[in-house]
């Protein structure tokens, strides 16, 4: 285990055999876990990249695999490759696991890049993605339709959310702070927001984490 981050675990292995491995044993396992707190906290993703000496690209790659893609189980294009050639005769199962393509991982990082510059901004929308990114609504759609399942609007929403989730862990802003912080009009609108997508208010959320 390299690092540890609230739940969020970065580890390295040496072989790409062990982490598949490890990844799929740790998915199935997963489904007979008892959750602490409510369901809604109970949550797996697992994202994989691959490289011959761990550096900053390939772990920010990874986390984002892991808080954006819709699956479980993500891997990039490299770690299936390399998976398959040294195990002639396994193939990654593509209902336990998703690949993504290096057309999806080019789009993933222009994206989060865009986000993270922009995301406080409470005037922040899919107009200025769209522009950035030179995509026209339909293209923006689908594309991240398909790695999240969601709307771009809804996307937005969720990841200024789950940066409030981080805030609300460092026990260091007050509730109004961080709503203003994320990019949210008010803090009522929110704690509105915040108990749609985790069924539990922001003050009782940090009461549960403290």
């Amino acid at each position: 285990i390299k690092s540890k981050d609230n739940n969020n675990y970065l580890v390295v292995f040496s072989s790409v055999t062990d982490s598949v491995q490890c990844a799929l044993e740790i998915q199935y396992k997963f489904k007979y876990v008892t959750p602490k707190h409510e369901s809604f906290s109970r949550r797996l993703n697992i994202g994989m990249t691959i490289s011959k000496e761990l550096n900053e690209e390939d772990m920010i790659l990874a986390t984002r695999i892991c808080e954006i893609v819709k699956e479980q189980l993500v891997i990039s294009t490299k770690v299936k490759e390399a998976y398959e050639s040294i195990n002639e005769h396994a193939t990654i199962d593509r209902e336990l696991i998703r690949t993504l393509k290096p057309g999806e991982e080019t789009f993933l990082t222009k994206i989060m890049n865009h986000l993270e510059s922009n995301w406080m901004r409470s005037d922040f929308n899919w107009t200025s993605i769209s522009k950035s990114l030179r995509f026209s609504y339909s293209q923006l759609y689908r594309r991240l339709n398909s790695l999240s399942g969601k709307s771009p609007n809804k996307f937005i929403k969720e990841f200024r959310l789950h940066k409030a989730l981080v805030l609300l862990h460092d026990h260091v802003d007050s509730i109004s702070e961080i709503s203003t912080k994320t990019g949210f009009n008010s803090p009522n609108y929110f704690s509105k927001c915040f108990r749609e997508k985790y069924g539990v208010s922001p003050s009782k959320y940090r009461l549960q984490h403290s």
